[in-house]
């Protein structure tokens, strides 16, 4: 499965849905995992998990093994 990254830092918050929707729908028809880099911002996870949610994609807060970094969140499009 492959990996693709997204960084949403320095990003404003008003373009960050439609960056999101962008970047799902170009790896819907594969089979991939998607790491979006949210930072420590609540109102940008709200955001990224908003869309999660319209796309009915499951997600994770950073990663089990990955307890100090929680500034990302990551979903899998199988």
């Amino acid at each position: 499965m492959k990996v693709y990254k997204l960084d949403l830092h320095r990003m404003l918050h008003r373009d960050a849905r439609r960056t999101v929707i962008r970047f799902i729908e170009a790896h819907w028809a594969e089979q991939a995992e998607l790491e979006i880099v949210t930072g420590n911002s609540a109102k940008m996870k709200s955001i990224v998990i908003g869309v999660l949610d319209e796309y009915r994609l499951d997600y994770q807060i950073g990663r089990p093994l990955d307890l100090n970094n929680r500034g990302y969140i990551v979903t899998w499009i199988r």
